[in-house]
């Protein structure tokens, strides 16, 4: 006997650790779901599986299979631990670890002497060796273990017969001991074990489901050219099927076996090298890439602001891969009472807050009040610069060469002696001009320094590039309240132009612009070019006043340093806008609303708001992260500004707290009036549309718009699984398993899996085939019964995941038809996700005034059906048979209009 424990309590854990119990091991089973491991103790079943429950039942009353919430009590005696848990995936194949991670890690913190960790979940290649990185990190201290790979191949509805009875065992791990000793467990059920590496062993499950995959694929896409042709496809793949190099296995022509991603515009928070913030879209991610057909990068070093379901808190996440691919289906606008958007395909997994916690949901199961959280908290970021070192910054920027260094003094003049004997001929012709000018080339000074001939004191220096009339600019530039405030200035009314001066030469200019009343914010942004060295014009036109400075360096630091942009619609918030104090964020914003904010009065004077508006999508949905940084959360919309034929992102500051909290963010001139109408309020109104939950502030979904497009897509994979999006929006993230897992593991590396693809296109085409079949007809099924036999993805099974009724089902609701459904064991999980189905107690009432049924799930049960009494319960007797149950002559003798899959006897299919 020997002693192991199972982590996990689904298909998976449950089987194999009642398996291994019925084989005379003992064996607990370890579920952190408490009420999952109370029901079992009580012998009521998790899962629907023949034959499970009295296995569990014999097994428990022999005292050789126990249930535990507790590791300490899992762990304590074992030899073997099992990795068994969930793996959840969407409809495009996500494949979430976070499960398998703190499965490791739990084992890590809590063994106390050698173990073999033997993974059974669903798990992409490479998993193993990950798995053994985080219990090696995590322990406590070090205690000698293994880990073993043991792809699971159990059939849902076959589970108990596929465990005792299987075809092989597949066994993977760099210790051969350890695999030989858990090839020790699966001696008794005498079949083949494969013994191999970790890797392979993943692989062989990723391989196996894909071929499988590939010859359901196959034998439906010539069901389709069958019922063209007038073709049996049933009789075509019993020809085919005696062949010995065919088989007649998985040639059944059905509705399919059982990709969710952003649009290319939306915002994520991108780190730099230097760890600073930046939103980008995440189509900026494939800027680099040339090749239009490569869908698929491994971004190096690249990570994102995130969220950690598990510890409720924000963090940085590494960005494992980034993806796009060209898309047709139903893409989903989840729209809350905060004006915040979430853009996404139908299938793209979303989180939303519940009474129980953070739960991800598919987009198409959100519902209107479901809350969804906006980040409020930042992670722990790397600090931004105390000041700017123009001289470090621009040594190895383009200008380098053109730029010069001189002295507010006469420093340069008067030591000239010391140091010009050390400047080499061949990088400067006429070294005196230093001593003339009080001047020299920026590479000249670094060569100087790093000779240690020359030292200076930085912020005794200035730097330029023209010569004569140069505008200077101090070397040294404190990141400080005035700086921010002024980068804010610019982000509101500048632009940066480029003209042509004397002879050719491009004139790089920065002008700010403000109404001529506005002089408070004229005088601060003399007052702070002036502290930084700046020389600058004014020019006067009708009712505006502009600021000009002409300096390369200066648009330099704001263009290409700063990357904030140089016209309206491009313009980005300073890279380390997030990486600075709260005092100086606050003042990167009391600049953007001085030039571009507004009062707006509301209820006759009484009340107001603030508003500020941009044409930049990402810098407003990086702003609104930054407001909320600060405690301070704004509703959006879009509209039309006035001439302009720019979309407007209006960013919109109510509430008396939140007006109180940022009264001086339109400057002192307009606080005195904002304090005012304060002053006047009868009561202090707390702004409508969210909760604050001090990490978060909580939003509710008010409405959901669908349409059909035709575009490109894109998603992301990151450490953990979630991603920070437009407006500080925590949203989850997909990742490809099984076929569309083993074609993105092809294509990182550099491969065009062209069959794989080819497999997942026929399999989505199979469904819609259905849906074409049934407005071929009843001509439009809008307002039309549809019934539907069968819910499960297979029979014998209450598992709904990748369902292809389910999937057939939303496209025609979508298109108004009315569902009515029967399922032997899958209705409870099925109306949880899809509560519009009208659940019936079985076919016939099914059948009861329907305009069609559909044969969705082969259960045993629906061959025996009385077709008699089913077509006379029907409004129309029209019957479409997704699992060639039925024979078609039998069926129009019977009276029904009735079409099968690949059956297209006398040129009566439908393509």
């Amino acid at each position: 006997m020997k002693q192991i424990c199972v982590i996990g309590t689904g298909y998976v854990g449950l089987v194999n650790g009642t398996g291994f119990a019925e084989l005379g091991n003992h064996v607990v089973t370890v579920d952190i779901d408490a009420k999952k491991v109370e029901a079992l103790k009580a012998g009521k079943m998790p899962i629907y599986e023949p034959g499970l429950e009295e296995l569990v039942e014999r097994n428990v009353r022999a005292g050789r299979l126990h249930f535990t919430t507790s590791y300490e009590e899992g762990l304590k005696d074992a030899e073997f631990v099992f990795i068994c848990v969930g793996t959840p995936e969407g409809v495009d194949g996500e494949a979430d670890l976070k499960y398998v991670r703190a499965a490791a890690e739990t084992i890590a913190k809590t063994m106390t002497h050698p173990l073999i960790v033997i993974n059974k979940s669903t798990v992409p290649v490479g998993t193993g060796d990950w798995v053994a990185d985080i219990i090696r990190n995590t322990q406590p201290k070090p205690i000698p273990f293994s880990v073993v790979s043991c792809p699971e191949f159990l059939r849902e509805g076959a589970a108990v017969n596929d465990f005792m009875h299987p075809d092989r065992t597949v066994l993977g791990s760099l210790d051969k001991r350890a695999s030989e000793a858990v090839a020790q467990l699966y001696l008794p059920l005498r079949a083949p074990i494969v013994m191999t590496d970790l890797r392979t062993a993943e692989m062989i499950k990723y391989a196996s489901n894909a071929f499988l995959a590939t010859r359901i694929s196959f034998i439906n896409e010539i069901s389709i050219i069958c019922e063209k042709l007038g073709a049996d496809v049933i009789e075509v793949a019993q020809g085919m099927g005696f062949d010995k190099r065919i088989g007649h296995h998985f040639l059944q022509a059905g509705v399919g076996y059982g990709g969710s991603c952003f649009e290319g515009d939306e915002t994520v928070f991108v780190l730099d090298d230097d760890g600073f913030v930046n939103a980008q879209p995440l189509r900026a991610f494939f800027e680099d890439v040339t090749d239009e057909y490569i869908e698929v990068i491994k971004p190096q070093g690249k990570r994102v602001l995130s969220f950690n379901l598990e510890t409720g808190c924000p963090e940085v996440a590494d960005v494992f891969v980034v993806t796009r691919r060209p898309y047709q289906g139903d893409m989903l606008t989840i729209k809350t009472s905060m004006g915040r958007k979430i853009r996404v395909t139908y299938d793209h997994p979303v989180i939303r807050l519940t009474d129980d916690g953070f739960e991800r949901v598919l987009a198409d199961e959100i519902r209107p009040n479901d809350q969804i959280m906006m980040l409020k908290m930042l992670p722990e970021l790397a600090s931004a610069p105390r000041q700017l070192n123009l001289i470090e910054l621009l040594r190895v920027s383009e200008l380098a060469n053109d730029v010069h260094v001189s002295a507010i003094d006469e420093t340069f003049t008067q030591l000239y002696a010391q140091f010009a004997q050390y400047i080499p001929s061949e990088m400067l012709r006429h070294p005196y001009e230093i001593k003339q000018n009080n001047r020299m080339p920026l590479s000249v000074y670094w060569y100087l320094v790093e000779q240690g001939v020359l030292d200076v004191p930085i912020d005794k220096l200035q730097i330029y590039t023209a010569k004569d009339s140069a505008t200077k600019l101090n070397a040294i530039i404190p990141v400080d309240t005035d700086f921010m405030r002024l980068i804010g200035y610019y982000l509101a009314e500048g632009h940066i132009s480029i003209d042509e001066g004397r002879a050719g030469a491009k004139r790089h200019r920065i002008q700010f612009t403000f109404h001529q009343d506005e002089s408070e914010y004229l005088d601060d942004v003399r007052d702070i070019l002036s502290r930084m060295g700046l020389k600058f014009i004014e020019r006067n036109n009708t009712n505006a006043q502009t600021i000009i400075v002409s300096s390369r360096i200066f648009a330099w630091l704001i263009r290409d340093y700063l990357k904030c942009g140089t016209q309206s619609h491009n313009k980005r918030l300073p890279r380390f806008a997030f990486n600075v104090s709260r005092t100086l964020r606050y003042e990167l914003l009391r600049g953007m609303f001085s030039g571009d904010g507004a009062i707006t009065p509301v209820n006759q004077g009484k009340n107001l708001i603030i508003e500020y508006a941009t044409v930049s999508k990402h810098m407003a949905d990086a702003t609104v992260l930054l407001l909320q940084s600060l405690d301070v959360i704004a509703s959006v919309r879009q509209r039309m500004m006035n001439k302009s034929k720019q979309l407007a992102h209006i960013i919109r500051i109510s509430g008396y707290e939140q007006m109180n909290r940022i009264s001086t963010i339109l400057g002192e001139k307009r606080s005195e009036h904002i304090q005012n109408i304060l002053k006047n309020y009868q009561r202090r109104i707390t702004p409508h549309g969210y909760e604050d939950a001090d990490v978060f502030a909580i939003t509710h979904v008010v409405d959901i718009q669908r349409e059909t497009v035709d575009q490109m897509v894109y998603s992301l994979k990151t450490s953990l699984d979630t991603v920070i999006t437009a407006g500080g929006t925590i949203i989850g993230q997909c990742f490809p398993k099984d076929v569309s897992a083993l074609s993105y593991m092809a294509q990182t590396h550099g491969m065009h899996p062209q069959l794989l693809n080819a497999v997942m296109e026929i399999n989505d085409f199979q469904r819609k085939h259905v849906a074409l079949k049934l407005h071929d007809l009843l001509h439009d099924v809008n307002g039309k019964t549809i019934g539907f036999w069968g819910l499960a993805f297979k029979e014998n099974t209450d598992d709904i995941r990748e369902s292809p009724a389910l999937a057939i089902i939303k496209m025609l609701m979508e298109q108004g038809a009315k569902i009515r459904a029967y399922d032997p064991v899958a209705m409870p999980n099925a109306a949880e996700e899809m509560p519009e189905i009208v659940m019936c107690n079985n076919p016939y009432e099914v059948a009861e005034g329907a305009d069609a049924v559909v044969v969705a799930t082969p259960w045993n049960e629906f061959k025996q059906i009385d077709m008699e009494r089913v077509r006379k319960l029907m409004k129309q007797p029209i019957m479409v048979d997704g699992r060639n149950m039925y024979e078609p002559a039998k069926m129009r003798e019977l009276g029904f209009v009735y079409r099968a899959v690949g059956r297209g006897y006398n040129g009566e299919g439908i393509a």
